[in-house]
């Protein structure tokens, strides 16, 4: 049989490579090599998978060459395709210079990886793909049924790791520079290699091994306000607030906010809802009645939340062919003044109703996500600058020192469903505000207050994307002097898809999501974001770990952060954000790794420098910690659902924050059942305990563990505090007498 599968490979292999040097097993590895590398233009290799690949075990080794005109237009291009049946396939593809790997054992399973790094290879530069599966195991080490695990490394970068449904059935054959007889390999192919050895990560990459590194906190060394970046919730749905208790049920499941991000709520988003605009009257005055948009936003000030103001959608009525899409009528309006007509008069029921000086402090954000098309705008880039400038006018008018800013735009490194987006127009707004024509004043630029855009995150992915979205923004920003200080918010956050790709709805519950909130909030203060707006925090009341962080965040909030230095010698991506607040030194730690697993430990030499140590003093120090042990409830919930039965749902993303789209009515009788122990879990309590510092000092070894977040507290003595602190615990012990 494997004499057959060689010629078989040999022969179609001849069809393409006239220059193949050796077309053999090494090692039970069927390799095909030339020298100089050949495309497929001349049709696409079939070859057998038999006995290199089965549906639970196998490898796709590449050494590619990328086309001449790359990343070359927005079609697929395969390397590697294996199909038994609809949607149930394993491929290695690219796609707008995206490289992609997905397995998927049916239409309810799919599941894949993305590199967007691809996309930036340079035309004819050489790369090594490779594209590996087995036998999945749960975060214990036991196998897991009729499941497996696959990666994706590009040139010895881990792209990221998903969990597939095993394929059934195994087809007999791939293609190889192709797939369904299209989506053609351009570039040139120099070695193939199919076979059943397992890729091994901890030898390929540094990242999983264990390392060490120093962090060095400077007391003295102010960097700026220990702000808190968290307060804002992204409401889709404002009329919600009239809902008997719907504020207060806000604040169970979302307790760390204090504003709303009122989004539609001009309308044109359900066409029952929010319908303030019904055309002109006969004089050409405005049909408008905003009694139930004060209702609304009253009914948020009457919760406790200040509004931030989204100007949107266009109302039905005022598209003579309104373009109905995922998010309402996406259409630009027919005519941009009688738009501004209608803003203004909204702007000026808002005034009437809560005065002038409460509105002014108001953001105001001119549409969602503009550049995404069709889903929330089906007009053109100059369109919607032309939308922007008109709505700014109508705001200004009344409100000439109010806070306008252009929608968020998508995440301008990459979108968020494999969408392209880099290279795409949103960046654009901030030139045309900066020195494009104005299309009401006809001058040149127009007002721009704060800019946003949308940011979510994937297990699996690092936190440099963070950082590359945030330096685009203040790049195309500073190239305006006018623009260099302008705010930046993240207009949608959210851990949005598992490790495989699959949407998480209400974000991830384990301990990964955790550490990677930490490691977000010291690059949010590096960077300068102003707000990340906030989707869901806890399951049912229950705070997710991430939301832990936020807690422990929220202490330090108020105090001012301090200098942090961190020499590393690991691939961790682990650090510490620090503030003095009062008399009381803060220092957030973090530990994360894109992977989720294996977890990773990291040893850490904490020096903390102040100057108020002195050699022999005690000081006090409180820790608190969440990791897979602390704060962390998702796997008694999961071993809890295995035991009675319960699987996941096909489609649910890991560790999915909603409990009915993770295992449906089942698993929801389950969590009701044991509420109680999950809420137990979830609690992070605070240990104490009095230490010796040193001369200016005090220091720490410590060992993280992976995925894990610890907040340390010190305290000084009455004798090291500021004369305010002494003198009110002066007062307080003679108020005992």
């Amino acid at each position: 049989m494997r004499r057959i599968d060689l010629m078989l490979w040999a022969l179609v292999a001849s069809v393409v490579c006239a220059e193949t040097r050796c077309v053999e097993l090494k090692g039970g590895v069927l390799t095909a090599d030339t020298r100089a590398g050949r495309d497929f233009a001349s049709g696409i290799v079939v070859a057998a998978t038999a006995p290199w690949l089965t549906a639970t075990q196998g490898l796709v080794d590449v050494d590619c060459q990328m086309p001449a005109d790359w990343p070359s237009g927005g079609e697929d291009a395969a390397l590697f395709h294996a199909q038994s049946r609809a949607h149930v396939h394993a491929t290695l593809f690219f796609r707008g210079g995206s490289l992609w790997a997905v397995y998927k054992g049916g239409e309810d399973f799919f599941a894949s990886v993305n590199f967007p790094e691809s996309a930036k290879w340079a035309a004819g530069s050489r790369h090594r793909i490779r594209f590996g599966w087995r036998p999945a195991v749960d975060d214990h080490g036991a196998p897991v049924t009729n499941e497996v695990t696959f990666t994706l490394l590009a040139d010895g970068q881990l792209a990221g790791e998903g969990v597939g449904r095993v394929m059934d059935p195994w087809p007999d054959v791939c293609e190889l520079g192709g797939k369904n007889g299209s989506a053609l390999w351009r570039g040139r192919v120099r070695l193939f290699s199919l076979s059943s050895l397992p890729l091994l990560l901890a030898d390929a990459l540094p990242e999983l091994k264990p390392g060490e590194r120093s962090v060095t906190v400077r007391a003295d060394r102010a960097l700026g306000p220990c702000y808190p970046f968290w307060t804002v919730a992204n409401c889709n749905g404002p009329h919600r607030f009239l809902q008997p208790g719907y504020a207060e049920g806000l604040r169970r499941g979302q307790p760390f906010i204090t504003q709303i991000n009122a989004v539609y709520l001009l309308g044109g988003r359900y066409r029952d809802q929010n319908v303030w605009y019904r055309g002109l009257r006969p004089d050409g005055r405005l049909d408008v009645d905003f009694t139930g948009l004060v209702a609304q936003l009253q009914a948020m000030l009457d919760g406790g939340y200040t509004p931030w103001i989204v100007l949107d959608n266009t109302p039905y009525a005022m598209a003579a062919a309104p373009q109905e899409n995922t998010y309402g009528n996406t259409a630009p309006p027919d005519d941009e003044r009688l738009w501004a007509r209608y803003v203004e008069a909204a702007v000026q029921a808002l005034i009437d109703a809560f005065g002038r000086e409460q509105v002014a402090r108001w953001w105001f954000r001119v549409g969602t996500e503009p550049d995404l098309y069709p889903g929330h705008w089906t007009g053109t880039r100059e369109q919607y600058f032309a939308h922007y400038d008109h709505t700014v006018a109508a705001v200004t008018r009344l409100l000439p020192e109010a806070r306008v800013g252009p929608g968020n735009i998508l995440n301008p490194r990459d979108g968020q469903f494999g969408t392209r987006t880099r290279g795409l127009w949103g960046l654009d707004i901030i030139d045309h505000a900066a020195c494009g024509t104005n299309a009401v004043t006809r001058g040149v630029g127009t007002r721009l207050d704060w800019f946003s855009y949308s940011w979510y995150a994937r297990v699996g992915r690092p936190l440099s994307d963070f950082d590359e979205a945030a330096s685009l923004a203040r790049e195309r920003l500073g190239r305006y002097p006018q623009l260099r200080d302008t705010p930046l918010v993240i207009g949608e956050f959210a851990v949005l898809h598992d490790e495989s790709g699959r949407r998480l709805w209400a974000g991830d519950t384990t301990e990964w999501a955790a550490s990677f909130y930490a490691g977000l909030a010291d690059r949010v203060y590096r960077q300068g974001i102003r707000q990340v707006y906030e989707w869901a925090q806890t399951t049912d009341g229950i705070l997710h770990p991430r939301a832990q962080v936020i807690a422990l965040l929220d202490r330090m909030a108020g105090g001012q952060r301090v200098d942090v230095k961190v020499r590393a010698e690991s691939a961790a991506e682990c650090g510490a954000v620090a503030c003095r607040k009062g008399d009381d030194l803060y220092v957030l730690l973090y530990n994360h790794r894109a992977r989720r697993r294996p977890s990773v430990p990291e040893k850490v030499r904490l020096v903390v420098r102040d100057a108020r140590m002195r050699r022999g003093d005690t000081w006090r120090l409180s820790e608190s910690l969440v990791d897979a042990e602390h704060g962390t409830w998702a796997y008694a919930f999961a071993a809890d659902c295995r035991a009675a039965g319960v699987r996941p749902l096909p489609q649910a993303g890991r560790y999915e924050g909603s409990v009915s789209l993770l295992y449906g009515k089942p698993g929801v009788e389950v969590f009701r059942k044991n509420r109680e122990t999950y809420a137990r879990l979830a609690q992070v309590s605070e240990a104490t305990a009095p230490v010796t510092v040193r001369s200016g000092r005090f220091e720490r070894d410590l060992e993280l563990a992976g995925h894990s977040v610890r907040l340390l507290k010190l305290s000084p003595p009455v004798s090291a505090a500021d004369p305010a602190q002494r003198r009110s615990l002066w007062d307080s012990l003679r108020g005992l007498f």
